[in-house]
């Protein structure tokens, strides 16, 4: 009997999960905005709260989606090698983004050594380059898959630790600890994208992947929980510092409590039978599934464009960048809100060439001979 192929549809939840986590990102690179006389104030400090989740979302969302979507895809041949395809090119797009940042707004021409250190966009790249190699080799097998990437990110949360004290390894350096000021060292950031691929590759299984995955979400919060209440423990077996798999601990068991009541909000507009698609709903999503776009040009609307031109070098475009560190609170919500605003048009105006892009064009369909 031949295997049915799952339907095509979005998950949503993932989607609005993803949205959240990008509009707040924006909020808390936006913070560079604010007077520093307020970084005590009680509001400022419920913020950074908040914003530590944002990494861990967008990392966990990009694993979940990458291992969902290739997973669904493998019962397929042809569907398979094509979603591969599409997959690889997605994340050639982000490590491509991730330089260009970098080129930007780091010192790259003068220290070539600052290519070497990973930022968001590169642990996000560098992960889905993993992820990619395990979900293709492991074809129409979810359940193996989910098995072989949960293992995968326990074995990094564990192993960080071990790596902070790390100094030499020469260019894999960046990779392990922050020594070398890589902001999100694939260890353990890249622990999220296999927590999310675990539950992406459950998601896939047709008719039961969305109770899967709730089990899932439970148990990465359990997880979670354990770890974060667990200190005295871990400090036996980590004796000279547990901060990364503690504070990992502590982000793991909300992102995935975050992640349970936006799938039961999905469940519960659904089973009512409203659609779902009100403002709220249509900006995270709008966000969620632009997010690649969205975190450049928030980005350069916060520090400004650099452009190569002919004979004098470079033009620099400042934006907001007379207002760093001089916003009170009034104005920085404003600036905020049209920062957020005007990246939504920037995409949105994006997306008409970006869509036309020659690897983004999907082949079209050959008839099939009669009978």
């Amino acid at each position: 009997m031949e295997e049915k192929k799952p339907a095509p549809f979005r998950f949503r939840a993932l989607d609005w999960h993803r949205g959240l986590a990008v509009l707040v990102m924006i909020e808390c690179h936006a913070l560079v905005l604010l007077d520093p006389a307020l970084d005590h104030h009680p509001l400022r400090l419920w913020l950074n709260g908040i914003n530590g989740l944002v990494a861990p979302s967008f990392i966990f969302a990009a694993g979940f989606s990458l291992a969902m979507v290739m997973a669904r895809a493998a019962v397929d041949p042809a569907g398979r090698r094509e979603r591969a395809f599409r997959s690889l090119v997605r994340i050639c797009e982000v490590l491509l983004v991730a330089n260009l940042l970098k080129w930007q707004l780091w010192p790259v021409q003068k220290d070539p050594s600052w290519w070497l250190r990973v930022d968001i966009l590169s642990c996000i790249a560098y992960s889905l380059l993993v992820l990619w190699a395990f979900v293709f080799a492991g074809g129409n097998r979810p359940r193996a898959i989910s098995a072989a990437m949960a293992v995968l990110g326990v074995l990094v949360f564990a192993a960080s630790p071990w790596t902070e004290t790390v100094t030499g390894g020469g260019p894999l350096r960046h990779f392990v600890n922050n020594r070398t000021a890589s902001p999100f060292p694939f260890l353990p950031w890249a622990g999220y994208a296999f927590l999310g691929a675990a539950l992406g590759g459950l998601m896939s299984i047709p008719g039961k992947g969305l109770a899967l995955t709730v089990r899932g979400l439970f148990a990465m919060f359990a997880l979670g929980t354990a770890v974060a209440w667990g200190g005295p423990v871990l400090s036996k077996i980590y004796p000279w510092d547990v901060w990364f798999l503690t504070n990992a601990g502590e982000r793991i068991w909300r992102v995935a409590a975050i992640a349970l009541v936006l799938v039961g909000v999905e469940q519960f507009g659904a089973r009512k039978g409203f659609a779902m698609r009100n403002p709220a709903t249509w900006v995270l999503e709008f966000y969620g599934t632009q997010s690649l776009s969205v975190f450049y040009f928030h980005i350069m609307l916060l520090c400004g464009w650099t452009f190569t031109i002919p004979f004098d070098g470079f033009l620099w475009i400042r934006t907001v960048g007379n207002l760093h560190h001089k916003c009170g609170w009034g104005a920085f919500w404003g600036v905020t809100l049209g920062i957020i605003a005007t990246t939504g048009v920037l995409v949105r105006a994006w997306d008409v060439v970006d869509t036309r892009l020659p690897w983004k064009k999907k082949k079209k369909a050959k008839p099939k001979p009669a009978a």
